[in-house]
């Protein structure tokens, strides 16, 4: 800082890249917009410009170069940079004939077709005054120009529009802004105030000019999530041995289970050897159900973390006392007091903030406490990996055979007695009204189609975001002309299914399709068009990407029902998922008194026992009851 308290600022690489190309005649608009990170601002670039000349003159005067120091200040290229481009005889030479084939009248004459302004000694002169711009701009950014380092004040580089913006977000230093691209990724600059995606843009390109001095910035930063490869993005963290994802899971020798004590005498009927190899191989054989791989892979990676990190113990060399453990630990970890706590790492080690990406420092396995459904569920996917590790002859037994796979007993209050998540039709017509009143726009068009079809077919967001128009035909309805319509619907372990389409959401298929640009008929268009499409109309959404859709506009109905009084039922819409428009599709199907057995076959439920919970309650009865006697 100077005497005044005033923060001064550095000069960077950039900085002398700007003013280079304006001394060689490029559009001021052009290089502001290539070097500088607040863009095309007119009033800004010319203040830098008019900073950077005084800056650069005040150098050379207190090294006793007065010449250079009005040669620096002289605009000679005057925006022509045609001036600056003539190369010298020299560098012609260098570039045309580095072997010394022409002889030297040929060259020249050469030279003279090529840039026949070159004879024009007014020209020729410029030029040269221009070279001895840049010669004088090299000796002085060598003596001027410094590298950021993260911790530099984020005002001694960014402009104030731009400075003040980070600094009202919190980040003070270069090295704040890093951890929270790091910890962000991509879309960090949405807790920036009115910096915006190209105004962050602009910042990744130059922390990305100076990688030598602040690193590499992480993948995940330059480009959005939806567009890159998630487990290649793991990869690229440092393989350490702690609580990360199994990609960057770095597994000590001696743990690799490779000579572990329970491994099979003879050659695996499997290419792995070692525990981390038997895991990918037997994720690959669910490799047909891209959900069920992940929830396989979870409970392998949990297991294989605590087995490591907790039990220092390869997954071949654990035992039944081990298993015990390993139950015991997923029915205590986040709900155990600390000082209750008999496991060596603690439990908020291992748990973190829901939906953390997988490459963020931030990724921990855990979310929160597992309900007791949740962890019969994960013992009973690592049970079954044992065993198809014994089938495969990888292990010699299955321990998780004589334990007991009950959670331990708790005192937690079952989630639900009755279905709670679903809405009523009051709460759904709300929610249609809701969203018929936001402006037009193509995203309205989309949820407006997203309800009616989702409601209509029960189907789960990723059979939602599955759906094309390939997948619809159409039946002959018996003793009768019309037709009914179907969609072939891909269940959970890559099962099929035949859903209807009401005539209502076939009339809605066509019309989102025709304000898609497309034709209105779904059979005229190509079989792989998703019927649920991103806003350039063409792709499909992903299922995160739709899930948050959805989320923000329960979020909204929530907001409009607190303003109108309804706080109790804005808290359902608050909690609400995507999951529970299929519940309410299932849930109003029961109380209008269709079969068990037809709603089982539209949800695709494996089990008539899952479908039961649709089934008209006694509960809201018997409060109607005691309701009307109190009355």
């Amino acid at each position: 800082m100077n005497s005044m308290g005033k923060i001064e600022r550095k000069i960077g690489r950039h900085h002398l890249a700007f003013y280079r190309g304006w001394l060689q005649g490029v559009d001021i608009k052009t290089l502001a917009d290539r070097y500088l990170e607040t863009g095309v601002d007119l009033r800004i670039a010319k203040s830098t410009l008019v900073w950077i000349k005084d800056l650069l003159t005040q150098a050379a005067l207190r090294n006793g170069k007065r010449g250079e120091a009005r040669l620096l200040r002289s605009h000679l290229a005057r925006g022509d940079s045609s001036v600056a481009t003539i190369p010298s005889i020299d560098d012609f030479r260098e570039e045309n004939d580095p072997d010394c084939f022409y002889r030297e009248e040929e060259l020249i004459k050469m030279y003279i077709e090529a840039y026949p302004s070159a004879l024009d000694k007014r020209i020729r002169h410029r030029q040269r005054l221009i070279e001895r711009q840049l010669v004088a701009l090299k000796w002085i950014e060598d003596l001027l120009v410094t590298e950021p380092v993260e911790n530099d004040l984020i005002s001694a580089w960014f402009e104030r529009p731009i400075a003040d913006r980070l600094i009202l977000a919190g980040i003070a230093t270069i090295g704040d802004l890093l951890r929270l691209i790091q910890a962000k990724g991509y879309r960090w600059w949405i807790m920036v105030p009115r910096l915006g995606e190209k105004g962050a843009a602009r910042i990744i390109s130059w922390l990305r000019s100076y990688e030598n001095s602040l690193g590499v910035l992480p993948t995940q930063a330059i480009a959005p999530i939806r567009l890159q490869d998630s487990a290649a993005l793991t990869k690229e963290r440092s393989s350490v041995t702690a609580i990360v994802p199994m990609e960057a899971f770095l597994v000590p020798d001696d743990l690799s289970g490779e000579s572990g004590c329970n491994r099979y005498p003879g050659p695996p009927r499997i290419q792995a050897s070692n525990d981390h190899q038997a895991i990918h191989s037997w994720i690959a054989t669910k490799s047909n159900s891209p959900n069920t791989a992940r929830a396989y892979r979870k409970e392998a990676e949990r297991l294989l973390l605590w087995a490591v990190i907790e039990r220092h113990k390869a997954l071949s060399d654990m035992d039944v006392d081990d298993c015990t453990s390993y139950r015991n630990w997923l029915s205590m970890i986040g709900r155990t007091a600390p000082n209750e706590w008999s496991f060596k790492i603690a439990q908020d080690k291992w748990i973190g903030k829901r939906n953390t990406p997988r490459f963020s420092d931030n990724w921990r396995p855990f979310d929160g406490p597992l309900q007791t459904a949740s962890i019969k569920h994960a013992l009973a996917i690592v049970s079954s990996f044992f065993e198809w590790l014994v089938r495969t002859q990888y292990l010699a037994f299955n321990p998780w055979d004589v334990v007991n796979k009950k959670p331990e007993t708790s005192d937690e209050v079952p989630e639900d007695l009755e279905l709670t998540r679903v809405f009523s039709s009051a709460q759904w017509d709300f929610l249609n009204e809701h969203l018929q009143a936001q402006p037009a726009s193509p995203h309205k068009d989309r949820l407006i189609f997203v309800l009616a079809f989702a409601y209509s077919t029960g189907l789960r967001v990723s059979e939602l975001v599955d759906a094309t128009t390939g997948r619809i035909y159409t039946m002959s309805v018996r003793n009768s002309l019309s037709v009914r319509w179907m969609l072939k619907v891909r269940g959970k372990g890559g099962k099929w299914r035949a859903v209807p389409l009401p005539d209502g959401v076939v009339g809605a298929i066509r019309e989102y399709l025709s304000k898609r640009g497309l034709n209105p008929d779904p059979f005229e268009n190509a079989p792989d068009t998703p019927l649920i499409a991103n806003l350039n109309g063409t792709d499909s959404v992903t299922t995160s990407s739709l899930y948050k859709t959805l989320r923000t506009l329960f979020q909204s109905a929530a907001h409009a029902l607190h303003s109108a009084g309804h706080g109790q039922a804005a808290k359902d819409f608050e909690r609400a998922s995507v999951h529970w428009l299929r519940h309410t599709r299932g849930s109003h199907l029961g109380n209008a008194g269709v079969a068990p057995n037809l709603i089982q076959k539209l949800l695709g439920h494996a089990s008539l026992a899952t479908t039961s919970i649709y089934t008209e309650s006694d509960d809201e009865k018997l409060w109607q009851e005691l309701v009307e006697l109190e009355g």
